[in-house]
């Protein structure tokens, strides 16, 4: 490993949310969902640079709301139609080595762990990409699509819910984007493990405090778990 890299994807514009600002502006105990993101990753200790991707309509805002956080190798850089063109526009703006390794985190979590970081380089080093999940606390079934029944169960124990951070090698970045991207918006990847299909992801272990702002009142629920200093995972 070279260098540590982070994209963070910050480019909503708060119509989903149907809020004035987006929700990275929104604020949790007192500071924006923003900075949060940009003060944990800081805090690692171990960052090269730290790259935001901003709605360009918003991008003299974030400018702004990090004007004291930002250093002199970190960025602010437009994002694109969908995340994943959001992620690439990120990933895009570094010049990087195959050994290097990109942390990319949605800014809607402001709860990640400092030893989760440590945990998502290890298993970076070894599958090439990692994941932070959690185990599903509740059954889950499959219901096909323009269906209204199921008749499949699944294994809960089997069944882990997808959240960021993630990371990815420089090594495995170059294979990915050598195999193209299709012009169908839908058909873009979702997120990291999406993008890497049928390769394996290495996985790290959460859980609930890690929650994803989506709605006006995931705010008061990620105040209520939010901690300055969250304990190890067991």
């Amino acid at each position: 490993m070279n260098n540590l890299y982070v994209v963070l994807l910050a480019g909503g514009t708060g119509t989903r949310m149907g809020t004035e600002v987006p929700k990275q502006f929104l604020k949790v105990r007192g500071e924006s969902l923003l900075r949060h993101s940009v003060k944990r990753f800081r805090k690692f200790g171990l960052i090269k640079s730290i790259t935001v991707v901003s709605h360009p309509d918003w991008i003299l805002e974030t400018e702004k709301e990090l004007d004291d956080l930002l250093e002199g190798n970190d960025r602010i850089v437009p994002g694109g139609e969908s995340r994943h063109l959001s992620t690439l526009c990120g990933l895009q703006s570094i010049s990087y080595d195959t050994k290097d390794i990109f942390f990319i985190h949605d800014v809607a979590r402001p709860n990640f762990k400092q030893n989760e970081l440590y945990q998502l380089v290890e298993q970076t080093k070894i599958f090439g990409g990692a994941s932070i999940v959690a185990k599903s606390t509740e059954s889950l079934v499959r219901v096909r699509i323009h269906r209204n029944y199921t008749d499949e169960p699944l294994k809960r124990e089997e069944v882990y819910s997808v959240k960021t951070p993630q990371s990815v090698a420089g090594f495995m970045l170059q294979e990915l984007l050598a195999e193209g991207l299709d012009p169908d918006l839908k058909k873009h990847p979702t997120d990291l493990c999406t993008w890497m299909g049928s390769r394996k992801v290495g996985i790290v272990e959460t859980d609930f405090h890690n929650i994803k702002v989506t709605s006006p009142g995931d705010t008061e629920l990620a105040d209520s778990l939010y901690w300055e200093d969250l304990p190890t995972v067991e």
